[in-house]
């Protein structure tokens, strides 16, 4: 039952979205890419002041985006987490993630099917891709694994993941498999490939 009614909001979620052109015209949890997080608090449940304070994660290389994430499970209609790449000045978005956990390979790669072809359907003039797993890149015992399905737009992409962490991993992190949706803005792209690490 848990897996039909998560099929069901995904896709009421998505229909806010139908037809889309563009990335900018997708949203995850009613936020779209160019949007300032300010602007959302009701959806985020939490205050302005609660943004503002809260720690934002910078990458190795480059402090132009930042990463914060926000997990309030009572206010989020689809996702148990939810990420944001933001200029950290504005607070607005360049990149947003909706994750959700999984339990297993075949549990995420049940959801990520189902996903993205709701999301092919929505988006028919982007470039699909799709990776098969390989051992991930920040585990260095090359025990977690991850793939991707994508599709490419000249504004930037919009993707459906799956995250499978080592016991280490785990362990280490406190990270569990997951199940990301990602909207990514052509300039969030080149500065994840270029910039950031």
């Amino acid at each position: 039952m848990k897996k039909i009614l998560f099929s069901l909001i995904f896709v009421l979620t998505l229909q806010n979205s139908a037809h889309a052109d563009e990335v900018k015209d997708f949203q995850i949890e009613g936020i779209s890419l160019g949007d300032s997080l300010l602007e959302h608090l009701n959806i985020l449940g939490v205050s302005k002041n609660d943004i503002l304070k809260k720690e934002l994660f910078y990458y190795p290389k480059s402090k132009k985006f930042a990463g914060i994430a926000f997990s309030n499970k009572g206010f989020f209609e689809t996702y148990d987490l939810v990420q944001f790449t933001i200029i950290p000045k504005t607070y607005i978005d360049e990149a947003i993630s909706g994750v959700v956990d999984t339990i297993s390979k075949k549990d995420c790669e049940k959801k990520q099917e189902v996903i993205f072809s709701e999301i092919s359907k929505m988006f028919k003039n982007g470039k699909i891709t799709k990776d098969s797993f390989s051992a991930h890149p920040h585990d260095e015992t090359g025990n977690s694994s991850a793939n991707g399905f994508y599709i490419e737009f000249k504004s930037g992409n919009v993707s459906v993941e799956c995250y499978l962490w080592s016991k280490e991993m785990k362990e280490k992190k406190n990270w569990t498999n997951n199940l990301k949706v990602n909207v990514t803005s052509q300039k969030a792209q080149y500065f994840f490939n270029r910039e950031a690490y």
